[in-house]
């Protein structure tokens, strides 16, 4: 055979080979894409889903549980009537990713339902993030599109009433759990939208677990309890992440069943064990920009035995509050240096 022969039997063999990739009857085409496959499928399906049930989705009169039994009621019947082939596997994860799109959170539902994972990171669609036992590590769940990651975020912020568009690009938020959420939109986000989730433990820890993992000895744990209960200031200050609401979760145990506890936050975080307690959530300045109003006065005229707050004194005994800072010493309590802390974190 000499070399035309040779070059040409080639081009026939890739030849035959283009048109079998091409060819349904093969099914090398789907195998080469399935998940761009099941994607198209979950999307039919989930139109599907919003055909059949319709405003009942939002229907405030019915319980969670309703929703969910009609969801997934809905969604067996729209993945029996799809025509693609569906192994048992695929059906079972397009039921669940669609679930979860509807009732949850989308495709970060299952790490917000796994208790080894402390926080998750979103860098735009295509990139998803998780911490596990202080590591990170990458995983292979995608948003569909910015959309998609976009309607997610609203879904979350919708929820506590806060809102975040071009206007207002940056907003704080929480899940029904607790757990913090930031998210950050373009034009401030360059690559896409970003969303954090750090994730708070289901049961709080103690001050034995803070103990345990060395975050201070029974001594100084001692020394701290003589502080609330003498109702002294406490400003609580470190780095992101370094512990400073569970701390205060922590000293708040020490406050007696018979103190009427106020608390004022940022966004929700505080899991306190007493009955009686009031919380309160700031706001963000309004579309007019008018600034929300200042809850430590208003905390003032309430009857008020302890309060929880942000790193600011106007001059009551028994406040603890937590504040962000590179450099613990370096942490004020308002501009008061005859109130300063009686204890750093």
């Amino acid at each position: 055979m000499n070399l035309t022969d040779r070059l040409a039997a080639r081009d026939g063999s890739a030849q035959r080979a283009a048109n079998e990739a091409r060819s349904p009857a093969t099914g090398r085409h789907h195998r080469d894409h399935p998940q761009e496959r099941l994607v198209t499928v979950k999307l039919r399906v989930h139109g599907a889903l919003l055909e059949a049930l319709g405003p009942t989705l939002y229907d405030a009169n019915m319980t969670e549980a309703d929703l969910e039994f009609r969801v997934r009621s809905a969604l067996q019947a729209a993945v029996e009537a799809e025509e693609t082939p569906l192994s048992s596997a695929e059906r079972n994860r397009i039921v669940s990713e669609v679930a979860d799109e509807i009732l949850g959170n989308g495709p970060l539902e299952v790490f917000l339902r796994d208790p080894k994972i402390s926080e998750i990171m979103v860098n735009g669609a295509g990139q998803i993030y998780v911490e596990s036992d202080g590591r990170l590590s990458r995983v292979a769940a995608t948003f569909i599109d910015e959309a998609h990651l976009r309607r997610t975020i609203d879904k979350i912020v919708a929820r506590v009433g806060r809102r975040i568009d071009e206007a207002s690009p940056m907003v704080d938020a929480r899940l029904s759990d607790g757990s913090r959420v930031n998210a950050i939109i373009p034009p401030l986000s360059l690559d896409g939208s970003c969303l954090t989730i750090r994730k708070f433990a289901a049961d709080p820890f103690t001050d034995r677990d803070l103990i345990g993992f060395g975050t201070f000895t029974r001594q100084t744990a001692d020394f701290l309890y003589a502080c609330v209960r003498g109702k002294l200031n406490i400003l609580i200050s470190g780095g992101t992440g370094s512990g400073k609401t569970t701390t205060l979760n922590v000293l708040s145990a020490y406050v007696g069943d018979d103190e009427r506890i106020v608390t004022i936050e940022d966004a929700a975080e505080l899991q306190l064990r007493q009955d009686h307690v009031v919380r309160m959530e700031a706001r963000p300045a309004n579309i007019e920009s008018r600034g929300p109003r200042r809850f430590d006065h208003d905390a003032a005229r309430q009857r008020t035995a302890r309060r929880a707050v942000a790193a600011r004194d106007d001059g009551d005994d028994g406040r603890h509050g937590s504040a962000p800072t590179g450099d613990p010493r370096a942490g004020r309590f308002g501009d008061r240096p005859d109130r300063a802390p009686v204890a750093t974190a």
